[in-house]
C-alpha cells in the first residue's frame, strides 16, 4: 500500500438537526485510509457507521474537522467540484442495487460513465462488457434488471461502481438482501478487485462480512473505539490499536 492516504480524517464531527435537538452522529473521528486497503466499518445501528460513508464518499460535507480525499479538502469544495471529485474518484455499491429497472446491465454500467466523461466515448462500450465479463456477466449484458437474481443485480451494480475505474470503492452494506451462499460469492469479488489493487470501503454490522477485509474499524455512538486487523490479515502479522472508549452521553445516526 502506497504511504499517502487516499482519505485522511482529522477529528470529524457530524450533527444533524432534529427538531430541536442536536444529534452527534459523529464525535471527533479521525481515520486515514492508505491506498490499496480493504478497510471495514463496523458497528451496530445508531454507531454513526453509514454517516462516516457518505462523508468519505463526498454525499455530504462534516460540521467541523477536516476530511481530504485524493488530497482534496471536502470542506472547502462547491457542489459542483465535490460532484466531480466524487464521480471521478468514488465508486458507490449499495445493498439495494440501485440499478435503473428499464435499461439492460449494460446500459446500466454504461450510463456513469456518460455522466462523468472520465472515459474517452469511443471506448465506453468495450469497458462496460469488459467490467461485466470481469464480474461474471459477460453472457447477461443484455438483461433487464427484473431477469437478473439478486446476486447478480449486485455485480452489475459492482461493474457499474468500476465503470469510471474509481480509486476508492465504497460498500454499504452490499450482502444486506443476499442469501448467506451468493453473500459470500459478492465478498470474494471483492476480495479480488483488492487484489488487483481498489482501495475498498466497507460498512457492516457484520462480523462475517467484516472479516473479509484487512482492518476493521469500529464505532460506538459516533467514536471510534477499536482499530482491528481482520481474521484474514492475522498471518501478515498486524497488530491491533484499542482506541479510546466512546464518550459518555454520546449520540450516533446511521
Amino acid at each position: 500500500m502506497g504511504e499517502r492516504g487516499i482519505v485522511r480524517a482529522e477529528n470529524l464531527v457530524k450533527v444533524y438537526r432534529m427538531g430541536k435537538v442536536d444529534v452527534r452522529a459523529l464525535d471527533g473521528v479521525s481515520l486515514t485510509i492508505p491506498e490499496g486497503e480493504f478497510l471495514a466499518i463496523m458497528g451496530p445501528s445508531g454507531s454513526g457507521k453509514s454517516t462516516l460513508m457518505n462523508l468519505i464518499g463526498c454525499l455530504d460535507k462534516p460540521t467541523s474537522g477536516t476530511l481530504l480525499v485524493d488530497g482534496q479538502d471536502v470542506t472547502r469544495l462547491g457542489d459542483r467540484r465535490l460532484a466531480k471529485l466524487r464521480g471521478r474518484t468514488i465508486g458507490f455499491v449499495f445493498q439495494t442495487f440501485n440499478l435503473i429497472p428499464r435499461i439492460s446491465a449494460l446500459d446500466n454500467v454504461l450510463l456513469p460513465m456518460g455522466l462523468v466523461g472520465a472515459i474517452p466515448k469511443s471506448q465506453r462500450r468495450k469497458r462496460a462488457i469488459e467490467l461485466l465479463e470481469q464480474v461474471g456477466l459477460g453472457h447477461r449484458v443484455r438483461h433487464m434488471p427484473n431477469e437478473l437474481s439478486g446476486g447478480e443485480r449486485q455485480r452489475v451494480a459492482i461493474a457499474r461502481a468500476l465503470a469510471n475505474d474509481p480509486k476508492l470503492l465504497l460498500a454499504d452494506e452490499p450482502t444486506g438482501n443476499l442469501d448467506t451462499k451468493t453473500g459470500r460469492a459478492i465478498l470474494e469479488l471483492f476480495k479480488e478487485l483488492h487484489r488487483q489493487g481498489r482501495t475498498i470501503v466497507l460498512v457492516t454490522h457484520d462480523p462475517d462480512v467484516a472479516s473479509y477485509a484487512e482492518r476493521i474499524v469500529r464505532l460506538v455512538d459516533g467514536r471510534i473505539v477499536a482499530v482491528e486487523t481482520s481474521p484474514s490479515a492475522v498471518d501478515r502479522g498486524r497488530g491491533v490499536e484499542v482506541a479510546a472508549g466512546p464518550k459518555e452521553g454520546a449520540h450516533g445516526a446511521a
